[in-house]
């Protein structure tokens, strides 16, 4: 059974004004608004919807991550209908709110999706969750959360002691594969996005194959448009302008 947060205890930064664009984060500590800083431009347009997923930001902690506790959450914040972005933890959080609400969904854009086991066949993809398995199973906290942050492609000065939503997220590492995951795979919910006909955007970063053939596969499923962010890692959002262009001509072919 999915656990259950109040709407009411998630933090949400709501900017501009038009139509609506909700936000997903992925580890980000700060939350929202400083995930997605670099999309501020996009409010002299459209309304953006920042969320705080629980345990980052302002949004208080409730026990590890839980996917699908945090797309109920999501589904919400479409209101009568919003395009939907989500990266990393986010995309899958995304994916799997798109499929609860498909009909709140102007578009779906997942940025490096933690969907990995809808390519687990595929050999730079498995490449990359041994690696990730070999760092979820350090011991020291600060040590795996920095193994895992450099096999997923995040450079990152970590502060000492780790703070609060880091040293959760540490401890959350091992545990996603099993109490934080949708209880449908991954291709599941993408044949439902498809069957809604949701259209759909798959971006990534240009740092590591593994993430270029999953994405590749991922758009590959949903139909999906592809663009490639090279030179910010894991978080190709942060490139600025021409990401945000490329949202923007996106969303004009798919307006309300």
């Amino acid at each position: 059974m999915t656990d259950t947060y109040p709407l009411s205890q998630l933090h949400v930064e709501i900017q501009g004004s038009g139509p609506r664009v909700v936000f997903v984060h992925g580890g980000e500590q700060a939350g929202g608004s400083i995930a997605f800083a670099p999309q501020f431009p996009l409010a002299h347009t459209f309304t953006l919807i920042l969320p705080d997923l629980p345990g980052h930001g302002q949004s208080p902690a409730q026990g590890p991550k839980n996917v699908e506790r945090d797309a109920v959450l999501i589904a919400e914040l479409l209101g009568d209908g919003a395009y939907l972005v989500g990266h990393s933890y986010g995309g899958a959080v995304a994916l799997t709110a798109a499929a609860r609400r498909p009909a709140a969904v102007h578009s779906l854009t997942l940025i490096e999706p933690a969907t990995l086991d809808i390519a687990q066949d595929d050999p730079e993809v498995r490449k990359m969750l041994a690696e990730m398995a070999k760092a979820i199973s350090i011991a020291d906290p600060r040590e795996r959360l920095e193994a895992f942050a450099t096999t997923v492609g995040i450079s990152k000065t970590w502060q000492d002691p780790l703070s609060e939503t880091y040293r959760r997220l540490a401890e959350d590492l091992p545990k996603l594969s099993t109490s934080g995951a949708p209880s449908l795979s991954s291709r599941q919910l993408a044949e439902q996005i498809v069957a809604a006909g949701i259209p759909s955007l798959v971006i990534s970063g240009g740092h590591r194959q593994a993430f270029e053939n999953l994405c590749d596969i991922l758009a590959g499923i949903l139909g999906a448009q592809r663009a490639v962010f090279p030179g910010y890692g894991h978080v190709p959002q942060a490139s600025g302008e021409p990401f945000n262009t490329c949202l923007e001509q996106f969303w004009a072919q798919h307006s309300s």
